[in-house]
C-alpha cells in the first residue's frame, strides 16, 4: 500500500495523534499519498465520538499546515469520513466547499421501525435492517458526492449468518458501486479487529470473503485503505493480512480516487 485515504485524527476522540504524527508514519512508511478523512462532525449523530463543528477549522487548518510543510515529501489530501442521513442537503454542500473528497462511512442507519432513531450498523442482526443499509448506501452513492464507500461489508459485523438477505444486501451496495464507477472500501481495521465465529463459521466481522466473492464476479474494483486510528496502524500486520486477502481472493485493486 502506497497510498491510504482513510485516516483519522486525535479530534474525533477515539483515535490518537496529531496530523503530524500521521504524517510522520506514512513518511517513514514510504507512502506516496495520505488523506485525511476523520469523522465529520453531525448535528444528526450525537454519540461524541466525533469533532464538534467548532473543531472543524482546527482539523482543515491542521492538514493545511501539513501540506505546506511536507510538501517535498508526500502528497496529502483533506476529506472527511461521512454518513449519508442528515436531509439538510446545505450540510452536504457546505462542508464539500471545505475538503476535496468525502468518504461515505455509513455506520448508523435510520431503522424501519422508527425513523426517529438511529441504529448502528456493526450490530445489525436483522434482515431488513441490513437491507436497509444497503439501501441507505445505495442512496447515498447515486448523490456523487463521494469517492469511496468504506467498510462496505460492515453490516455484516454482527449479523449470525451469509443467508439472502445478506446476499441481497451486497448485490445492492456492489452493484450501485459500478454503476457509479465509486470503488468500494478493502478495509484493514476490520482484519485489526479480529476474527469471530458465527454461524457462517470463523472469519473475520468485516472483510467478509462471501461479499467479495460476490464484488468480484461483477467486477468491483477496491481501494485497500489502513482506517487508521493511531499513526502506526498505516503500517501494521493487518495491512500486510489484508493485502495478503485481497491476492487470495481475487480482488481487483486501484489506488486512485476521484475527487
Amino acid at each position: 500500500m502506497k497510498k491510504n485515504y482513510h485516516t483519522h485524527h486525535e479530534l474525533c476522540r477515539h483515535a490518537k495523534g496529531t496530523a503530524e504524527d500521521y504524517v510522520k508514519k506514512a513518511i517513514d512508511a514510504n507512502l506516496s499519498v495520505l488523506g485525511f478523512s476523520d469523522h465529520a462532525p453531525s448535528a444528526v449523530i450525537t454519540h461524541d465520538d466525533r469533532m464538534r463543528f467548532e473543531e472543524l477549522e482546527t482539523y482543515l487548518e491542521d492538514v493545511e499546515t501539513m501540506k505546506r510543510r511536507y510538501e517535498d515529501k508526500i502528497k496529502i489530501h483533506t476529506g472527511l469520513e461521512i454518513e449519508y442521513l442528515d436531509t439538510n442537503h446545505e450540510y452536504y454542500r457546505d462542508l464539500s466547499r471545505k475538503v476535496e473528497y468525502f468518504i461515505l462511512g455509513q455506520h448508523y442507519i435510520r431503522p424501519e421501525d422508527d425513523k426517529s432513531s438511529l441504529r448502528g450498523t456493526v450490530g445489525l442482526k436483522k434482515g431488513e435492517d441490513i437491507i436497509n443499509y444497503a439501501k441507505s448506501v445505495e442512496s447515498a452513492i447515486k448523490t456523487g458526492m463521494f469517492s469511496l464507500i468504506a467498510h462496505p461489508d460492515i453490516y455484516l459485523a454482527s449479523y449470525p449468518r451469509f443467508d439472502t438477505f445478506a446476499e441481497e444486501a451486497a448485490h445492492i451496495i456492489i452493484d450501485a458501486a459500478i454503476r457509479y464507477d465509486v470503488p468500494l472500501e478493502f478495509n484493514a481495521n476490520g482484519v485489526r479487529r479480529g476474527v469471530k465465529i458465527s454461524e457462517a463459521g470463523t472469519h473475520y466481522r468485516y472483510p467478509r470473503k462471501e461479499f467479495w466473492d460476490i464484488a468480484v464476479k461483477k467486477g468491483a474494483v477496491a481501494v485497500l485503505s489502513a482506517d487508521a486510528h493511531h499513526p502506526e496502524q498505516l503500517d501494521d500486520k493487518a495491512i500486510e493480512d489484508s493485502e495478503a486477502l485481497i491476492k487470495a481472493w481475487g480482488v481487483v485493486t486501484t489506488e486512485t480516487l476521484k475527487f
